[in-house]
């Protein structure tokens, strides 16, 4: 017989203990090591070392009264940090039974539960659990609603931004570039005779196709660029500061690199040639994304209508490259 396959157990979470006593960090040690993979920091400087190094860490537990930096000082460091996760990272902290002052400004710093000493390991640990689950159950909800968020703005196929997208960022590109006066240019391209790629080697030809432009454009495109599929075999480019020439520049190496792309479905090299039409905001008539659209259209046309493999960069297709 086979051996049945190990499952993967999930690692214990981590979990950071800022304690100066060695008495108090052996005792929660001993509470807390069957449960937590344990950190341990001797005042709130060492503590913010050690979360700065270890972003896996899921809570903190922490007294109040430490050299260096205290309980509070700390409390206040991670809610004011930039990061995310730190700032809702569970933090609970430890406090004498008749300490009430030090208990609520904790609270008003930022603590989300707190610890009674002598410490009840029964308390402890259901108080740990509980806020453990719940920081848990936040992050994930989270991480699905921006998941979600991505799949409504990106093409399940090419994994470029979506028509959707495109116009959302380009609003705001156009509203920036009309109150700073900068420069703003679109690039539409279409690939030439799609349909026949798709008739002739297949639909899963046609999504190579499609994947093949896809990379070449993310390739030659900015972080600051917007690059999506907004129609079948039609992509776009939003480029913010960049001028009708520089925009023409890009537009022919685009043409130019998937041209020479050899693309080979079985054992053919099938050619693969893109028409490009741009327009630019403050020079071309057009106030928004969707009229600035439109002129890129209008001469993505005329490049096709001129005998594709160009671009186009006027409306009377005179500017052209092929």
């Amino acid at each position: 017989m086979k051996p049945e396959p190990s499952k993967k157990t999930e690692p214990l979470p981590l979990l950071l203990l800022v304690e100066d006593s060695q008495t108090t960090t052996a005792l929660l040690s001993k509470y807390l090591g069957h449960t937590y993979r344990l950190l341990h920091a001797k005042d709130g400087v060492q503590a913010w070392d050690v979360l700065e190094k270890n972003p896996d860490i899921a809570i903190v537990i922490t007294d109040i009264h430490m050299p260096n930096m205290s309980g509070h000082q700390l409390l206040v460091k991670i809610r004011k940090s930039d990061g995310a996760h730190h700032k809702n990272m569970p933090v609970i902290v430890m406090t004498t039974a008749e300490d009430n002052v030090d208990r609520n400004l904790a609270f008003l710093n930022g603590a989300n539960d707190f610890i009674t000493k002598p410490i009840d390991e029964m308390e402890l640990v259901a108080r740990l659990n509980v806020h453990y689950r719940l920081a848990r159950t936040i992050r994930e909800l989270e991480a699905s609603k921006k998941a979600l968020a991505e799949q409504a703005t990106t093409d399940s196929l090419t994994k470029l931004k979506n028509r959707r997208a495109f116009f959302e960022n380009g609003t705001k590109a156009v509203a920036l570039a009309r109150r700073y006066v900068s420069d703003l240019s679109v690039l539409l391209l279409d690939i030439d005779h799609f349909k026949k790629i798709n008739d002739t080697y297949g639909h899963a030809a046609g999504d190579d196709a499609l994947m093949v432009v896809a990379n070449i454009l993310l390739e030659m495109s900015r972080t600051e660029d917007t690059v999506a599929r907004i129609g079948g075999e039609e992509f776009a480019l939003l480029l913010p500061d960049t001028n009708r020439l520089g925009t023409a520049v890009l537009a022919e190496r685009i043409r130019s690199a998937i041209e020479r792309e050899q693309f080979i479905v079985g054992d053919k090299i099938v050619p693969i040639t893109v028409s490009i039409g741009i327009a630019t905001f403050g020079v071309d008539p057009a106030d928004s994304i969707d009229q600035l659209l439109g002129v890129a259209d209008n001469r993505l046309y005329l490049a096709k209508n001129a005998g594709r493999n160009r671009i186009c960069v006027n409306d009377e297709g005179k500017t052209t490259f092929a």
